[in-house]
């Protein structure tokens, strides 16, 4: 079970309460801070009324305490953060950046789950030979 989101950068705790806090930008510049369910495969979103986002959107992720992108190298539409369980092992978890884009991929080593009914567009990225 996981216990803890971390900025892949600065390694500040994003879990506020029972959600995961992020910054996000929309395309038209407008921005606020979201809260993601922590539970993989959960894809409940709150929005703030600041944030103009619609299904099919482009949003822009950054940690809230050092503002780094969370965009990862792997694909566009994806961002990145990391997740700590009660043992302290480590995974990367990637996620849609795209409004309703239900996409998630938990990885530890070559250990990959894949989570939601459009990670197919993803699979191909996190095949055990393209982690090497």
């Amino acid at each position: 079970m996981i216990k803890e989101y971390l900025c892949p950068k600065c390694r500040s705790q994003l879990m506020v309460g029972d959600n995961i806090v992020i910054s996000a930008k929309a395309a038209d510049g407008s921005e606020g801070l979201i809260e993601l369910s922590p539970a993989i495969g959960d894809y409940t979103v709150k929005f703030p009324q600041t944030l103009h986002a619609k299904t099919g959107d482009l949003l822009t992720l950054f940690c809230p305490v050092c503002h780094n992108n969370l965009a990862s190298s792997k694909h566009i539409n994806l961002a990145m953060v990391i997740a700590k369980d009660e043992k302290g092992k480590e995974y990367e978890i990637y996620f849609s950046q795209i409004v309703g884009e239900h996409s998630t991929v938990a990885m530890m080593g070559d250990h990959v789950e894949l989570h939601g009914e459009h990670v197919g567009k993803y699979r191909d990225l996190f095949t055990p030979r393209q982690m090497f």
